[in-house]
């Protein structure tokens, strides 16, 4: 299994140079999120896109900000608390275990990021089609299978193809590739079964 990010590097995922290779608006383009009532980010880190995404959701709305760090969650809720929001709820996720998320609740799952440190994929993929609806999306955003400036080592990273079949075996309709940025692939998934 690749290592997973450290929570004590946390803050170099809110530098605003992040914003020139992983645009936040960039990424929620390919969602619709003024339509959704729940949208979950799976592996939040300090809420990069959380909080980004619970803006723009109708008053309603709610992200789920789902994190294996207890660091990264307390982080994302001091964050939270400052931008003066009151529709994001930390989830702590235990590596094996169900996520404490209701089934079907969520409109569509966005996975930035985290695909790589994954083990077993075949678990992770059926959290993320349990949580959510029938004919809800799911945005998978890793990185290229290319030396770039940023991320993990060129060994950990998981080709898109993979991807793909790890999720159509699971269930899902591939939609087809997102434009998210230099370094990064996205894959728009939706869930068929």
């Amino acid at each position: 299994m690749a290592r997973r990010f450290d929570p004590e590097d946390a803050l170099r995922l809110l530098g605003e140079s992040r914003r020139r290779w992983q645009d936040p608006e960039q990424v929620l383009r390919h969602l619709d999120l003024e339509r959704y009532t729940a949208l979950a980010d799976v592996g939040c880190g300090p809420g990069w896109f959380a909080l980004e995404a619970a803006r723009r959701l109708p008053p309603e709305g709610r992200v789920y900000a789902i994190d294996l760090s207890p660091e990264m969650l307390a982080l994302l809720a001091r964050r939270v608390q400052q931008a003066g929001l009151h529709n994001v709820v930390a989830v702590l996720a235990e590596e094996e275990d169900e996520w404490p998320v209701p089934t079907e609740v969520c409109d569509a799952a966005l996975v930035v990021n985290v695909y790589h440190e994954v083990d077993p994929a075949s678990l992770f993929v059926g959290e993320v089609k349990r949580i959510l609806r029938p004919g809800g999306v799911c945005l998978l955003v890793d990185w290229k299978t290319e030396a770039t400036p940023e991320g993990p080592p060129l060994a950990e990273r998981v080709e898109p193809q993979d991807v793909v079949a790890e999720f159509t075996a699971t269930g899902f309709h591939y939609e087809g590739p997102c434009d998210v940025g230099p370094y990064s692939y996205g894959l728009k998934f939706i869930k068929t079964v």
